[in-house]
């Protein structure tokens, strides 16, 4: 079960300008939550803020655009697109690590179940948002140092959630085909779960190199380390550091 604590383990981000930007734009709750649904409420509200704060700074880079380089206007929006699915694929991807068990091959369920993904969209609509912002106000220097800052721990993201799509995908090697659906929150997963769970999990990891390369394409005079620096900066929110530390429940 994802609790609170955990919960708030999970909204720290390693840039504070984008924190700073996130806070400016979306205040946090001033209301401590009372329980794990309370909790859920609250994170879900504020990512939704922090969604339409990032379309409002997408919108001073991309509107302009529509009469004067229809070229540009037509990447950034397809670029968009694609970096909507992709959040939506990687955040459900990190909501799931918390509750399926790679060893016993059994997926649980509680009231802090979404906590994680609104956690995860937090991260990635703040830093897409302080991204547009600064693109905006030609601020290159911002943009640089949050991405000096991001890839400072993408490395470690990057290894965990390697190690937990091998340990995913060897779940499903060891599934049966078929299951009995349980009466509990415990559920054994089917190799037909596991397939829907793992294939997320590979989009999640390949789509950021494709993204960063085409955000890269629309950069003005952008430098040779661009695409790897903006890449490291996605899986920055993806953080399975707490799943993959935890003791297995078999």
């Amino acid at each position: 079960m994802l609790s609170i604590t955990l919960a708030l383990v999970l909204s720290a981000t390693p840039a504070p300008a984008v924190e700073s930007w996130a806070k400016k734009a979306c205040p946090l709750p001033k209301k401590e939550p009372q329980s794990n649904v309370e909790y859920k409420a609250q994170e879900g509200a504020r990512a939704e803020c922090l969604k339409k704060a990032m379309n409002k700074a997408l919108d001073k880079v991309i509107v302009p655009l529509k009469k004067k380089d229809a070229a540009n206007y037509k990447a950034w929006m397809g670029l968009q697109a694609d970096y909507n699915r992709w959040v939506a694929d990687a955040c459900a991807a990190v909501e799931e690590a918390y509750w399926v068990d790679t060893a016993t091959g059994e997926r649980s369920m509680g009231t802090g179940y979404g906590s994680a993904e609104m956690q995860c969209r937090q991260g990635q609509y703040a830093w897409r948002g302080f991204y547009a912002d600064a693109w905006a106000r030609n601020d290159w220097q911002a943009i640089t140092k949050a991405l000096d800052e991001y890839a400072k721990v993408a490395p470690k993201h990057q290894e965990l959630l390697a190690k937990f799509t091998e340990q995913a995908k060897a779940a499903a090697e060891r599934a049966p085909a078929q299951v009995e659906q349980s009466d509990t929150p415990m559920q054994k997963l089917s190799k037909s779960d596991w397939k829907d769970y793992n294939d997320r999990l590979d989009r999640a990891a390949s789509a950021p190199k494709t993204l960063a390369e085409r955000q890269c394409a629309l950069v003005p005079k952008a430098p040779a380390t661009c695409a790897d620096s903006f890449r490291a900066s996605l899986f920055s929110q993806m953080d399975l550091s707490e799943v993959m530390g935890r003791p297995s429940e078999g």
